[in-house]
């Protein structure tokens, strides 16, 4: 006891003496971030914003999801809207041949499944500061479906969409069953990875017929707001591309099942992946995987299931076949 009673004193000296730790300083050095010292001022004010924020929402009872500081606490909405990049079309299905319809009969479904661990899918990519979401959401089912019928991985390319679609907007914005027309019926093949790296940037199209890892044989939206048929085909087709939308407590999510109500009935602007589901205290969630690197719990994030949370059951659609 008197040892400890030293330890305290000392510590408490020392705190005296050299202040207290600032959350800042340690932020900025646990994410390797380095400011001038004008811009310094303005990234801590946003910070300090968060962090009243993660402690506001951590410090209530009976939340589902708890939020944590991430590589966007200092951030702008300017910049954190960099990261996002879902763009509905008018008409989902492309003018010259219809979607392939995907209606999976409702099953005994498992009570859970979730594919992070299968080998068919690839480590979590990051498509940084760039409205690529549409072309990672595109590319993950295909990489699983291609590697489910041939019994082994091959990762494609991102970046050949955000270059070479004619349909999306690169960094801008896209949809990813446009991303699969194109795929499907333009290039008539997806890149692989190491043919055709990933910049994050707009640039002129480099794909040639020579890169190509995978194709598309069929896909197709599957039946809105049906979440249990979203299971089915999961089960049997693989992971579903989703469309979100995103507000400002989604960027600090850390772990939990995320239910915030601010996220529905508003427009969608983020796409994800759909690799699972299960449940976690009573409640019922998707397993989704991002594309923003480490984020949330190594880059996937738990969403309340069968409640059409952030619109997540909106727009579900699936790689049917491939070559």
């Amino acid at each position: 006891m008197k040892l400890l009673f030293a330890f305290v004193i000392i510590v408490i000296a020392l705190t005296v003496v050299y202040g207290a730790p600032d959350p800042w300083n340690e932020y900025k050095i646990k994410h390797g971030k380095k400011y001038g010292v004008s811009e310094d001022g303005q990234r801590k004010k946003n910070f300090l914003a968060k962090d009243a924020l993660i402690k506001k929402h951590n410090s209530q009872k009976n939340v589902l999801y708890q939020l944590g500081h991430n590589q966007f606490s200092d951030m702008t909405a300017a910049e954190l809207g960099k990261f996002i990049g879902a763009v509905k079309p008018a008409n989902r299905t492309r003018s010259l041949e219809a979607m392939v319809p995907v209606d999976a009969e409702a099953r005994q479904l498992p009570t859970s499944l979730d594919y992070r661990g299968n080998a068919c899918l690839a480590p979590v990519k990051n498509q940084g500061q760039c409205g690529s979401c549409w072309a990672f959401a595109a590319i993950t089912p295909l990489e699983f479906a291609h590697c489910k019928k041939n019994g082994s991985l091959v990762t494609l390319s991102e970046q050949q969409l955000v270059n070479c679609d004619p349909y999306d907007s690169g960094c801008n914005g896209g949809w990813y069953t446009n991303a699969w027309y194109y795929l499907r019926y333009v290039a008539l093949g997806s890149a692989r990875q190491s043919l055709y790296t990933y910049t994050g940037k707009n640039e002129t199209c480099k794909f040639n017929s020579t890169m190509i890892g995978a194709k598309i044989s069929s896909y197709g939206n599957l039946p809105a707001l049906n979440a249990t048929n979203m299971q089915a085909v999961l089960v049997s087709k693989g992971p579903l591309a989703v469309a979100i939308t995103v507000v400002n407590s989604f960027y600090s999510y850390k772990s939990g099942v995320y239910n915030d109500i601010a996220c529905d009935n508003k427009t969608v602007n983020h796409a994800v992946v759909v690799v699972g589901w299960g449940t976690l205290n009573g409640v019922n969630h998707w397993i989704v995987r991002n594309s923003w690197g480490s984020w949330g719990q190594a880059g996937y994030v738990l969403i309340q299931r069968g409640v059409n949370k952030c619109r997540i059951e909106q727009y579900p659609s699936t790689i049917i076949s491939v070559v």
